[in-house]
């Protein structure tokens, strides 16, 4: 019972006596289960504050649900809560940034939505940890921000190098040598007494994230082209404005994610993109053909080596009408599936492609959703089990041959679980699902709104609690079994 409680709670179309009752009811999951609701009535917030509960109360007030005026007085962290809100005026921001406990004054200093000022009197807390977010909060007005470059903590400047409006003068210091004067603090010892003897790796760090930054001048990037901080040279080397000398470097780099970010990069020489394409890692023979600007022919001998991700190839979406056809009549069968894959295709293309012998182009051109509802039904009968999925997410496929395909013996869980969530799923469908295997392909024929009321009211008596929770949570519950199952 308790699962189709927690069900009902959270029941789109919940009725005013059933909610009451739920609320009556005292349960601390259900209780915060009705708080989380997409977008709960006045009078409901209004009877869960009359609950006491402070952590209820706390969730409404941060979600914005409850006026300033309306927060009780007694609650505590009220001043916090207000502010992470969004429901507080400016007295009470700064009543929260002059909080005694340092980890109130942190949760302020991260609000994108404080005003300048607090933020500005954050910048100057005792706290380092406090000046480090206020730091790196894009809000901040950016005159202090040479300010903070200079504080004795590498883990403030670290901060500043990540604050997205550090200019590129600023930013260039503090990649060069962490900037001036020397630190005196890091974040292995800001809070001890004695300071560390080095703090290189805090100075490294403040380096690192300036070389992260899209504004930091590429001519300081040189120094970094080997850097074994490979996160940080992905970064970097996907900017559109890097020379082309230091991408012919980072073409060698060791790791191959580097490379990978190289191959992908459309500033790219063709020569070397073609060496590229030849490289001892996958990924970064498949990064070739993401390539916006790589040569045909040369995306057609990757794909026929090397199996590409599902997304969309660049240059097949910005490829001519001309270049179009002639991939869509290339021998290699991936090249055609990416062809079907575009975003926009001409309708002759479209109808060559949907007749296709190749499964991985059916399943692409069954996706379309401009594919019409007849075609599915071809596809499938020529193809089988291989196109089931793009088909059963189909907008437009017929109730019938959702149908089929759940009745087939060779259908799997994820299909089968597609076609339990499809608007299109009629009753008999429904119920060949909720007899599945798989517990979630159960639990989402149980929430269908297509189930009539005695299959919900037989899942709410059955054995299997999730698929209580779930019948109880389906919008189409007749408002007599919510009654029942909150007075039960």
């Amino acid at each position: 019972m308790r699962d189709a409680l927690l069900g009902l709670a959270g029941n789109p179309a919940l009725t005013a006596e059933p909610f009451a009752r739920l609320v009556a009811g005292g349960d601390e999951d259900v209780l915060h289960t009705l708080a989380g609701r997409e977008r709960p009535t006045t009078d409901q917030v209004r009877a869960l504050l009359d609950v006491g509960d402070p952590a209820l109360t706390g969730c409404l007030v941060r979600r914005g649900l409850v006026p300033w005026s309306d927060v009780p007085e007694g609650h505590p962290g009220r001043a916090l809560d207000a502010v992470l809100g969004g429901v507080a005026p400016l007295a009470v921001w700064w009543e929260a940034a002059t909080d005694p406990d340092a980890e109130v004054r942190q949760e302020v200093a991260y609000e994108f939505e404080a005003p300048a000022e607090v933020l500005a009197a954050l910048a100057d807390d005792a706290d380092p940890k406090v000046v480090k977010i206020a730091a790196e909060n894009s809000c901040l007005p950016p005159a202090l921000l040479p300010r903070l470059a200079r504080h004795p903590s590498t883990v403030v400047r670290e901060a500043v190098a990540r604050n997205e409006n550090a200019p590129a003068g600023l930013l260039a210091e503090l990649l060069a040598d962490g900037g001036h004067p020397a630190p005196t603090r890091c974040g292995a010892c800001h809070r001890r007494e004695a300071a560390c003897a080095d703090h290189e790796p805090g100075v490294r760090r403040v380096r690192l994230a300036a070389a992260c930054h899209p504004a930091v001048p590429t001519a300081g990037l040189a120094a970094f082209l080997d850097a074994p901080e490979v996160w940080t040279v992905t970064t970097f080397a996907a900017r559109p404005d890097l020379p082309s000398g230091f991408l012919d470097r980072l073409a060698e780099h060791p790791a191959a994610d580097v490379r990978a970010v190289v191959a992908a990069h459309p500033a790219v020489r063709e020569a070397l993109l073609r060496t590229l394409a030849s490289d001892l890692d996958p990924e970064v023979r498949r990064a070739v053909a993401e390539n916006p600007a790589v040569p045909l022919d040369l995306l057609v001998a990757v794909a026929a080596h090397e199996r590409l991700p599902g997304e969309r190839v660049p240059r097949v979406e910005t490829a001519t009408d001309a270049e179009l056809r002639s991939l869509a009549a290339s021998r290699v069968a991936q090249v055609r599936a990416l062809v079907a894959h575009r975003t926009r295709l001409p309708g002759d293309l479209a109808e060559q492609l949907a007749a296709d012998p190749d499964p991985g182009v059916a399943r692409r051109i069954a996706g379309r959703p401009e594919t019409a509802p007849g075609k599915l039904a071809e596809l499938v009968e020529r193809h089988g089990p291989a196109v089931f999925g793009p088909v059963a997410r189909h907008p437009a496929c017929p109730a019938a041959l959702l149908r089929r395909m759940a009745a087939h013996p060779a259908v799997g869980r994820r299909v089968l679980r597609d076609i339990a969530r499809h608007p299109a799923a009629p009753v008999e469908t429904l119920l060949l699902c909720l007899t599945a295997e798989a517990p979630d392909v159960r639990r989402y024929a149980a929430a269908h709104p297509a189930l009539p009321a005695p299959v919900l009211e037989s899942l709410l008596g059955g054995p299997d609690g999730a698929l209580a929770g779930a019948a109880a949570e389906n919008p189409a519950l007749p408002v007599t079994l919510m009654e029942r199952i909150a007075a039960e």
